[in-house]
């Protein structure tokens, strides 16, 4: 059970003389208002101890009345969490729930606005499976190396897998759900239902189900129109000696647009299943031939890239003011939140919008342009920045709240938050 502990707080009287007299004794409280007194003296029992010895200094050290801010504040608070048991964690996140709700700030109703429309169960999507790949035997037969998976924590894998993926951009919040442009499908992520992930979004100002809302309206501005496509780019990533890296595929790879091995019978599969050619390239492919090769598999990502990353980015703009856009979409975070003010925050009719991989420079460039003619609907843009920022910050301030009435914070300090 949560302990509901209201503070009572005797009113800070200033006085003209710098002799206070002594404070007259309180009024008893009324019965049910014991519970706190008491809480209070068997917390500094349990903690000080009684009597309360103290360790003493030779002299007054100097330290600064100062709040907790930044990583100092955001540790104690996960020390504070921490100390809960799994079913007292699972109950304060479940309080949590419930008092983002009563805040009714624009983060929540778009949050609830977009879930409550999903006609689907989150229960009902599937978990997420390891990528297929291509077949050596089939796509590279005259070099017909077999794949092989690997160790998914082995070291060499961690490495490659941290450079490929981190080579698009970092991201703070850690999302429960992914969308699979393959399947037009959401997959829900190993840890979805982590209490300590759902906790250190909310450090960061995110509601909960944040993630899943995010995630649905990705899915809903994705037409489908690449899905064919990204079924091609949707393999595992493998290297030359036939190794599979668990978590990184053929997508990853070439969206890092960084140096990696790029082995031919991952190219040729791309090549056998978008352009039917089984007779331009055969493996092993000569030195002459990569840049050809190399050119056009190139183009055939790039309306990929183009396609998902605007709508990768849109998404994680509908919710958070300052997202941490990929794919070096950053510099058009505002022109995004104006973009979503345009069309009242309502996905379907920004769908109706977006271009396709030949029009994605103009839509870009147009709406760069229309904004800089029309400063009030940038400004627009940039008020519904700040007022999710605001947001966030209250939903921090609500946990943050709840772990001190929970009595989170008492379990890791020496006294409790406050003397009674």
């Amino acid at each position: 059970m949560r302990p509901h502990l209201p503070l009572r707080l005797a009113p800070l009287v200033l006085l003209a003389s710098c002799h206070a007299p002594a404070a007259p004794a309180p009024e008893a409280a009324p019965a049910e208002s014991a519970a706190p007194a008491d809480y209070a003296a068997i917390m500094r029992q349990e903690l000080r101890g009684a009597p309360f010895a103290r360790e003493r200094a030779a002299s007054l050290s100097v330290v600064a009345p100062r709040e907790p801010s930044g990583a100092e504040a955001d540790g104690r608070a996960r020390r504070a969490f921490e100390a809960l048991t799994p079913v007292e964690q699972a109950d304060l996140l479940e309080w949590f729930t419930v008092e983002c709700e009563k805040l009714r700030t624009f983060q929540v109703t778009l949050i609830q606005y977009i879930v409550r429309a999903s006609e689907r169960d989150p229960a009902t999507w599937p978990e997420l499976v390891a990528s297929p790949w291509y077949d050596a035997q089939t796509h590279s037969p005259g070099q017909p190396i077999p794949r092989e998976p690997l160790a998914a924590e082995a070291n060499e894998v961690v490495a490659v897998r941290n450079q490929i993926l981190a080579a698009v951009g970092s991201r703070r919040l850690d999302s429960g759900w992914m969308v699979d442009y393959a399947q037009r499908s959401l997959v829900r992520l190993a840890h979805q239902q982590d209490p300590r992930r759902v906790f250190e979004n909310a450090l960061l100002g995110m509601a909960p189900d944040w993630d899943l809302a995010e995630a649905l309206v990705e899915l809903a501005l994705d037409d489908g129109s690449q899905q064919k496509s990204f079924q091609a780019f949707a393999h595992a990533y493998t290297d030359r000696w036939g190794g599979v890296y668990p978590g990184v595929t053929l997508y990853d790879a070439y969206a890092s647009q960084t140096t990696v091995e790029m082995p031919d019978v991952d190219t040729l599969g791309i090549v056998h299943d978008l352009l039917g050619d089984w007779d331009t390239w055969k493996a092993p492919v000569s030195a002459e031939q990569h840049e050809p090769l190399y050119t056009r598999i190139a183009e055939l990502f790039r309306p990929l890239l183009r396609h998902r990353g605007l709508r990768t980015n849109l998404a994680r703009t509908y919710l958070c003011g300052s997202a941490e856009l990929r794919d070096s979409y950053t510099h058009n975070l505002d022109n995004f939140h104006a973009l979503w003010e345009s069309v009242a925050s309502e996905p379907a009719a920004l769908k109706s919008k977006l271009p396709d991989s030949e029009g994605w420079d103009a839509f870009l460039q147009g709406w760069d342009d229309t904004l800089y003619a029309t400063p009030e609907v940038f400004l627009k843009g940039a008020s519904r920045h700040a007022t999710l920022e605001r947001d966030a910050q209250r939903v921090r301030a609500t946990l943050l709240r709840l772990l001190g009435e929970y009595g989170a914070y008492a379990r890791i300090e020496t006294l409790p938050p406050f003397d009674q």
